[in-house]
């Protein structure tokens, strides 16, 4: 069971990190964007990328999903779970540009992929479905003035992007 304070953190717009195990090799880890449900994490990829080959190689495939904060005081989960390859959902690529880009570039990135050939026939879905999470939370050691201190310096100095 997912916590009201883990849900709010999935939701919010993060980058997170697929890792998947490649036998004898260091594992496949990837920054993705994902859309979580409430019960599952969505990824799309090209049906053709490592991170499909590798899920649909072995059903269930065993993964990990690091999602954090990048900005102080940090907050962090990994998520440990059993991803499968599905078809691609209708409209989750340009809900996704849209979530991470805004309406008008994200709509532009997905034209852009179209141009490129990238359309949704050629995407899939890999679908996490999470077993067990891990997670911290920075902001009660920082205390009420670390809390402060780094919500005003990031007014006067934002994360570069």
């Amino acid at each position: 069971m997912i916590s009201p304070d883990l849900d709010r953190f999935f939701r919010a717009r993060r980058v997170a990190v697929l890792a998947i195990a490649r036998g004898e090799r260091a594992p496949l880890a990837t920054p993705v964007w994902y859309d979580w449900d409430g019960t599952r994490f969505v990824v799309q990829v090209e049906a053709t990328s490592a991170k499909a080959k590798l899920v649909r190689k072995r059903v269930p495939t065993p993964v990990t999903l690091t999602v954090q904060s990048e900005v102080p005081p940090y907050r962090y989960a990994v998520v440990y779970g059993a991803a499968t390859m599905g078809p691609a959902a209708t409209g989750l690529r340009t809900r996704l540009a849209r979530r991470y880009f805004g309406r008008l570039a994200g709509d532009m990135y997905v034209a852009q992929e179209e141009r490129r050939g990238v359309g949704e026939p050629s995407l899939q879905v890999i679908a996490i479905n999470p077993e067990r999470v891990v997670s911290h939370d920075f902001r009660p050691e920082a205390g009420a003035f670390g809390r402060l201190f780094f919500g005003v310096r990031r007014w006067f100095f934002p994360v570069p992007a």
